[in-house]
């Protein structure tokens, strides 16, 4: 398992961020995060926990008590039976449509996991992350018995709520149509973009 120190390195790396950009998340100076990475000052409860969530991962990820970057990896990695279970329930017609959504999004996923695409991978991430976290708030917000959606108050909240998940899912769209122009520009100039593989110790 990685140190605090290197976690916080990788995980700034993925995000190509610099020191300055993370001190601006965490409140502190940028002399602050060069010493969590480089001299072994170790940050309080309140500054993991605000890096464990820019990040997306647990704090015990980041203070490498953890490989498992999410509690969903564990559910990820343990859920199969479960999945299996649900997957039989349901019904014939409704199988393969669920069985070519996993298809699909597992070739597109496994693609760029075999060529190391960092940026892909991470949009793939925030992709899927606000489409989950995005229309939570929308179902939560239509399914409250205080909403009353008759009124032009509440309607135009809904539309907001929209239109803000269709502006950020675009945004990624357009940010994943742009890494795959580098990509094709690199890949054909020669130019090679991984990041070197770490000696293991």
């Amino acid at each position: 398992m990685k140190k605090f120190s290197e976690c916080l390195i990788s995980l700034r790396k993925e995000r190509r961020e610099t020191q300055e950009d993370l001190a601006k998340v965490i409140h502190k100076k940028r002399s602050t995060v060069s010493g969590y990475e480089t001299e072994g000052k170790e940050p309080d409860l309140e500054t993991v926990a605000l890096l464990a969530k820019h990040f997306r991962v647990t704090t015990d990820y980041m203070l490498g008590l953890t490989n498992e970057r999410t509690n969903a990896e564990t559910v990820f990695l343990n859920d199969n039976t479960n999945f299996k279970k649900h997957f039989e329930n349901v019904s014939a017609d409704l199988r393969p449509i669920i069985a070519q959504t996993f298809d699909s999004f597992y070739l597109l996923l496994l693609k760029d996991m075999r060529q190391a695409h960092s940026d892909h991978l991470a949009l793939y991430q925030k992709l899927l992350y606000t489409l989950q976290s995005s229309r939570r708030d929308i179902c939560k917000f239509t399914e409250n018995k205080n909403a009353d959606l008759s009124d032009p108050m509440d309607i135009s909240k809904l539309m907001s709520l929209q239109n803000e998940l269709k502006n950020n899912v675009s945004s990624i769209l357009d940010q994943l149509l742009q890494a795959d122009f580098e990509n094709a520009f690199y890949k054909r100039n020669g130019i090679n973009t991984e990041l070197p593989k770490q000696e293991a110790k």
